[in-house]
């Protein structure tokens, strides 16, 4: 009997930037391995990473034109072109095809790439409209109404694929649960490794252990897809996926869960694991770990594995927008955290969101004097909304909206807290606060920073005749530029 044959396919993007080693789609091996185990021949395409090209600006995106300067570069930069990550919808349409597939599965990891989703599954039906297109992934499983909506998708498989593609494959339904609870209860979280090699050649694996989360922090959308019962995958699974790779070579593996430190022993009992088997690992977690599930013990044992960096997530230093969020926060635990990390010499980034529904202008600044402070590069995540978080639970909101809009490079004034100009002016704000710490300057950067703390303003670069010039950002908000540099005029590192 000939096999089935199923293309596999993680649209390409627009978007200002993309991270290729964090793109990658776990939840698509987890797919092709499911269709394969059912025997089917399976492709598995991941456009975004292929290629990238300048895309114009789109027009719901006009709110951010007064911010944007063009050829812009260097240390206090904002994004300055827009791009497309991977081919375009119809050159995407056109390699599927060429592969004569009898399904096709699209995975749709975020609803900001919603529509750029949908323009692929419009193009497969114009190439060959009797071709079943299915859609599945964190981003349909947000707002399934959107894609069933769509003409050209002739199933929206929402949920867990562990649980719902599962009853799809064999009874062709597609009512599985959307919030993932019931696969929490009865189903075992697959796990993937994706494997990537680095320019150093190091073996780069990227993986998560764990799914679900039981807090109710207002910004997090996990709980959507993947449900609020906390719980991992089977080690012995992990093992087996990891045999397949040479352990005579360095390795970094980087970890893509959201709160893996809920269950700190079987975190720690994994890395021994991955540690005996690639005796040159290194480790790191991407996606953040919440540094109130760290302490000093915990902190050292994961070093002394192997971690490298520390990405941290703090959200905010406001005890009551942290309260509003229903976020915990321990200002002093974390700096004794920084602390034992400065003096381990491993180097951290810690994270705080910036347009939380309460914030002002004074609670961003507290954010960045506060990290200023620390031994520690800032990272700032301008806020974003996925359908479904409290505040933004009504569909029409994204049903009638351009679904790039949900991406943080779009700056989008989403709660009305802060404007465009004070998100993006907090964001060059951070940048300018990791280039003064960056201890490596270039003559030309070295004539920039001059030129910021001589005048207390910031500047920029941009390329000009054949050369570059030192120029003022455009948009930018000129009263909350002043009170940062007036709050930090005396402050040492």
């Amino acid at each position: 009997m000939k096999k089935r044959k199923a293309a596999i396919a993680v649209p390409s993007f627009c978007d200002f930037y993309a991270t290729p080693h964090r793109l990658s789609a776990l939840g698509s091996i987890i797919v092709e391995r499911m269709l394969q185990d059912r025997g089917w021949e399976t492709h598995l395409s991941q456009f975004p990473l292929t290629t990238k090209q300048s895309h114009a600006l789109p027009s719901s995106f006009s709110h951010l034109k007064p911010c944007l300067l063009s050829n812009e570069y260097g240390p206090t930069a904002f994004f300055s072109g827009f791009h497309r990550f991977g081919p375009s919808p119809g050159q995407c349409a056109d390699l599927i095809g060429a592969q004569n597939p009898d399904a096709v599965f699209l995975s749709c990891f975020a609803f900001a790439y919603a529509g750029d989703t949908v323009a692929l599954a419009r193009h497969i039906k114009k190439l060959r409209s009797s071709l079943p297109v299915y859609v599945g992934g964190a981003g349909v499983s947000v707002l399934p109404e959107y894609f069933r909506s769509q003409a050209c998708i002739d199933a929206v498989i929402e949920g867990q694929a562990e649980y719902t593609l599962a009853n799809f494959l064999s009874s062709g339904k597609t009512n599985g649960p959307a919030n993932g609870e019931a696969a929490s209860r009865s189903v075992q979280p697959r796990v993937a490794v994706a494997a990537r090699r680095s320019h150093k050649n190091v073996l780069w694996l990227t993986t998560s252990l764990s799914r679900g989360c039981p807090r109710k922090c207002s910004f997090c959308a996990n709980h959507l897809t993947q449900g609020r019962q906390f719980r991992t995958i089977a080690l012995s699974d992990f093992v087996h996926e990891l045999a397949a790779f040479p352990q005579d070579s360095p390795v970094h593996m980087n970890f893509e869960d959201d709160n893996i430190l809920m269950d700190r022993e079987f975190f720690i009992e994994t890395l021994a694991v991955v540690k005996q088997m690639f005796p040159q690992v290194s480790f790191s977690a991407e996606n953040g770990i919440d540094y109130n599930l760290l302490g000093r013990n915990t902190l050292d044992r994961l070093i002394d594995y192997g971690f490298k960096q520390f990405n941290l997530s703090m959200a905010s230093c406001s005890p009551e927008i942290l309260k509003d969020a229903q976020r915990h926060g321990d200002l002093q635990h974390l700096q004794a955290i920084l602390k034992r990390l400065n003096q381990r010499n491993i180097p951290a980034i810690v994270y705080f969101i910036c347009g939380l529904k309460s914030d002002t202008v004074e609670t961003v600044i507290e954010n960045l004097i506060f990290l200023y402070r620390q031994t520690v590069r800032v990272g700032i995540s301008l806020f974003y909304p996925v359908p479904g978080l409290p505040g933004f639970e009504d569909p029409p909101t994204f049903l009638n909206a351009d679904s790039h809009l949900c991406t943080g490079s779009a700056a989008f004034p989403w709660t009305g807290s802060l404007t465009t100009s004070q998100m993006v002016t907090a964001f060059r704000l951070a940048r300018y606060i990791n280039f003064v710490k960056n201890k490596r300057h270039t003559i030309s950067d070295r004539e920039l920073l001059t030129r910021i703390q001589l005048e207390n303003k910031l500047y920029t670069f941009q390329h000009a005749n054949k050369g570059r010039r030192i120029v003022r950002p455009p948009g930018l908000d000129q009263d909350m530029e002043r009170l940062f540099f007036e709050t930090i005029s005396s402050s040492k590192i």
